[in-house]
């Protein structure tokens, strides 16, 4: 094992009790998992919809923190409704420690008025968290002559593994123009400490989000256009508060996106990302560097998605995140 890993899997240890009260796994594309973001997305695109993401936060730390995600959402037209699941695994400290969700979303759609649409939803689900203890190190394993060649005397857990239900709600209003939303996971707060004598509870988390759709027109015969797309998230978990502002920007079949991501730990992240847009399917490719925090030597973080609509959706779509290349030339 070499020096680095021994230093990973030290500051994991050291930190294991603070880190079961950290937030939950965040992406930076965000429009690429909305459902994640705010359930009241599920059904909103009025077809079936699936997507994947993976995340790699820290690659340089023997992979500290590697996320997958996957979801898919569908419309009941007759219920006027939407449905969806979503499931997560968040591996960290390569694998010392894993996080796994499943959830299953139900979401209302009610009309405002000919302009507004509100969306309100629940989420139901659970979560597993586990701990390989076997390959934690404590600091009286570790011998400064040869290395970690001794037995340590920290208490073994009863289970290494810890199941617990899970809740959550979520609202999104809209028109073609304007998108806002609120969140809130975790409202039971549940209990997710592996050992049963020192409890530690997830804290709830709060989440609002906004976003417009901006799209400039350019002089000429077709009239050809980019779309702008300004957006702004605010993140609470316990102690922790993210906010995460920019734009993003839609030309026919490509999409450029760039944020900034501020938190109250003092870290800083710039995001970058890039993206394929075909009729059904949306793909990106995303970098956050961070400026302050764990810095440059982290190699900050990469993440990859994939959307796709199992149905054409027939027409034009007014969500900025899953543009149709079509709507791009008006003559």
């Amino acid at each position: 094992m070499n020096y680095r890993k021994i230093r990973l899997i030290i500051i994991l240890t050291i930190g294991l009790s603070s880190f079961l009260h950290a937030q939950d796994a965040y992406f930076s594309q965000f429009f690429m998992n909305p459902v994640y973001l705010n359930p009241a997305y599920s059904g909103s695109m009025k077809v079936p919809r699936a997507g994947v993401q993976y995340r790699n936060q820290w690659p340089a730390y023997s992979n500290a923190y590697s996320t997958y995600f996957a979801t898919f959402d569908t419309y009941l037209p007759k219920m006027k409704s939407g449905i969806g699941v979503l499931v997560y695994n968040d591996v960290q400290g390569d694998g010392i420690y894993t996080e796994s969700s499943f959830k299953f979303i139900y979401s209302k759609e009610i009309k405002v008025n000919r302009e507004w649409t509100m969306y309100g939803s629940i989420s139901v689900g659970a979560q597993m968290n586990a701990l390989n203890f076997g390959r934690l190190v404590f600091a009286d394993q570790l011998d400064p002559i040869y290395g970690q060649n001794q037995p340590s005397a920290e208490t073994v857990p009863n289970n290494n593994n810890r199941i617990f239900p899970d809740f959550g709600t979520g609202v999104l209003v809209f028109n073609d123009k304007y998108f806002f939303g609120l969140a809130a996971d975790h409202l039971s707060e549940p209990n997710q400490s592996i050992y049963s004598e020192y409890p530690h509870h997830i804290p709830r988390k709060y989440t609002a989000h906004f976003e417009i759709n901006l799209p400039w027109f350019r002089p000429g015969h077709w009239r050809k256009y980019v779309k702008l797309n300004p957006n702004v998230i605010l993140q609470s978990q316990g102690k922790e508060l993210n906010l995460t502002y920019g734009i993003y920007a839609n030309r026919k079949n490509f999409s450029l996106g760039m944020w900034n991501r501020l938190t109250t730990r003092k870290s800083a992240d710039v995001i970058l990302m890039a993206g394929f847009i075909a009729k059904q399917l949306k793909t990106a490719i995303s970098y956050d560097l961070n400026v302050t925090g764990v810095g440059l030597r982290s190699h900050g973080a990469v993440e990859l998605s994939i959307s796709y609509l199992l149905r054409n959706p027939g027409k034009k779509s007014i969500f900025p995140f899953y543009e149709i290349p079509g709507e791009w030339d008006i003559q």
